[in-house]
């Protein structure tokens, strides 16, 4: 069934497949099941508008409305709801039940869980298990990190997003099981490695793109198993060493004048139209580990998902954007997980939970409907506790309201983001300038910095490294935002010999997510056969692009 979708009005498909799921995942009450309708949004514009429910990488300093205190955050200050601490919301000072209220049906559904979201109170940062990690946010599992987002086990990393299992990093995106790496991007148990990307299995080395298994490498691009190599050409271990020796590795504009050349010598080289690995009947950009992914980005260890993005560990799920971990028939939902199942419009649900309708920051849930901030509860309507017969009597009578209204089915609209448009993950892949997002009337935020007095131009940096640890504020070379370079910061890219930075840690983030392409595939011909391919890389990229089962076939394991 062809469709236009209401927002961009580009055409897309409904296929008996997604009505089978639908149908498999609306919910049922008193034997009769309320039918959720086929979408009407474009799988992109659902994403976007999961995506603007999603704040990644950003932290937040602000007061806690419950004590005053000063906590750490991502919420700005000027959210519209209140949020307190981590131990303050677990503690038993606040309980959700008593913001309940009774459904109008008078007012949207909508409108009325704006008025109890701004009611209830919302956890400052979603993490566990952290211990000397303040400044981290979306993490579980971490040990002496700074600034680390959306990773699960991690020990003595900085500014690094989406990591796993991975110690003493600095400056990484999407790294697994590594140890000693710094500004390396889609890299797996690999150790002592260096500005690279796309790398499975290797070690001391720098500069490397689809590299599998090699060590003591340099500007290297899709080799295997190699030893001793620079820009692909073979060395002895000698000649290598004499090479690297004459390096200026803290030198920032010899690292400059690198990226460069390396650049310019992997594009003469092939490079899949996506990445897949140990993949059986999947499709899409980044998907690894999983069986029959469909149209999705950033996932791994899944089976059986449609339109999903960054979900790990699941199955049978369709538009879900970001977590997993167990997490089963879960439809158009954001930021849930472990082991939840039958979510439907939800976003921050999470542990243990089932069978939950538009509800967000729940925990350790099930039968809710609607609700926000509650804790182990069951068979509430708006944070109000009804018996199971009340609840399934009720529930319909509000579903059949929202239905008339065009709400039942849809998604919260980007307009209820509980954060600002700028600083969520629709930005990244959906970027809006701040009049383009007054226009769709999108919370916008602009942060004030104090110390932005004293920052100092990039110019001033030295090209080394400083001789001092005394922490320096500087201006961003592409924005001109001024950012903070700490003293621990200054020891930590001492220890890896690499300069400091001349950006801010989300504009280096940005950088590094860009190198493996976004949630847009394109239409393009195989450089090697001439077959039809879908990529992320653009038509006018200057890029040999090779079908994947092509690409593997040459280079091979």
């Amino acid at each position: 069934m062809q469709q236009s979708c209401r927002q961009c009005q580009a055409g897309f498909e409904i296929t008996d497949d997604d009505l089978a799921f639908l149908d498999k995942v609306s919910p049922v009450f008193n034997g009769k099941k309320e039918a959720i309708p086929a979408p009407t949004l474009c799988p992109e514009c659902r994403l976007q508008r999961r995506l603007a429910f999603r704040n990644q990488i950003h932290v937040f300093s602000r007061t806690s409305s419950l004590s005053g205190k000063q906590i750490f955050s991502s919420w700005p200050e000027d959210v519209g709801f209140p949020v307190i601490s981590n131990e303050e919301w677990w503690g038993d000072a606040w309980n959700g039940l008593s913001a309940g209220q009774t459904f109008d049906f008078g007012k949207s559904f909508h409108e009325q869980f704006h008025e109890l979201r701004s009611q209830v109170p919302h956890i400052a940062r979603s993490v566990s298990n952290l211990e000397n990690s303040d400044y981290c946010v979306n993490a579980g599992e971490l040990k002496n990190c700074y600034m680390v987002f959306n990773t699960t086990g991690g020990e003595d990393g900085m500014y690094c997003e989406m990591m796993n299992s991975s110690v003493n990093t600095l400056d990484c995106t999407m790294i697994v099981s590594s140890q000693l790496c710094c500004d390396c991007t889609l890299c797996e148990n690999c150790y002592n490695l260096q500005s690279s990307q796309q790398c499975e299995h290797c070690s001391d080395s720098h500069f490397l793109l689809n590299c599998r298994s090699c060590k003591h490498c340099f500007g290297c691009v899709n080799l295997r198993h190699a030893e001793y190599c620079v820009f692909n050409e073979q060395k002895t271990k000698a000649e290598y060493d004499a090479f690297l020796r004459g390096l200026p590795a803290s030198s920032h504009a010899w690292r400059e004048d690198m990226r460069r050349k390396t650049q310019v010598f992997f594009q003469q080289h092939p490079r899949p139209n996506v990445i897949l690995r140990q993949v059986e009947q999947c499709a899409g950009n980044i998907v690894l580990h999983s069986r029959n992914v469909q149209g999705s980005f950033f996932c791994s260890n899944d089976e059986d998902l449609t339109y999903c993005f960054g979900v790990h560990g699941s199955k049978d799920c369709r538009d879900y954007s970001v977590w997993g971990n167990k997490a089963e028939l879960v439809y158009e939902a954001v930021s849930c997980g472990i082991n939840a199942q039958r979510l439907l419009c939800c976003y921050e649900v999470h542990t243990n939970t089932s069978n939950m309708l538009y509800c967000q920051g729940c925990v350790g849930c099930r039968d809710c409907f609607g609700c926000v901030g509650l804790k182990k509860q069951h068979h509430c309507v708006f944070n109000k506790q009804y018996t199971k017969e009340e609840y399934e009597a009720l529930v319909p009578t509000i579903i059949a309201h929202m239905r008339f209204r065009g709400e039942w089915g849809e998604f919260f609209p980007m307009t209820e983001a509980f954060g600002p448009y700028n600083y969520s993950l629709a930005q990244r892949y959906f970027p809006l300038t701040k009049s383009e997002a007054a226009t769709q009337k999108l919370h916008w935020y602009d942060q004030q910095i104090p110390e932005a007095k004293q920052a100092v131009e990039v110019s001033s940096l030295p090209d080394g490294l400083p001789a001092q640890d005394d922490p320096i504020i500087v201006r961003s070379a592409l924005s001109g935002r001024p950012f903070k370079i700490t003293s621990e910061e200054i020891r930590r890219y001492r220890q890896f010999n690499v300069p400091l930075p001349r950006m801010t840690y989300d504009e280096r983030m940005e950088e590094r997510i860009r190198k493996l392409g976004g949630i847009h595939l394109y239409q393009r011909a195989c450089a090697k056969t001439g077959q039809s391919i879908l990529t992320t890389y653009p038509p006018d990229s200057p890029y040999i692009i090779w079908d994947r089962d092509v690409y593997e076939k040459e280079f091979g394991s």
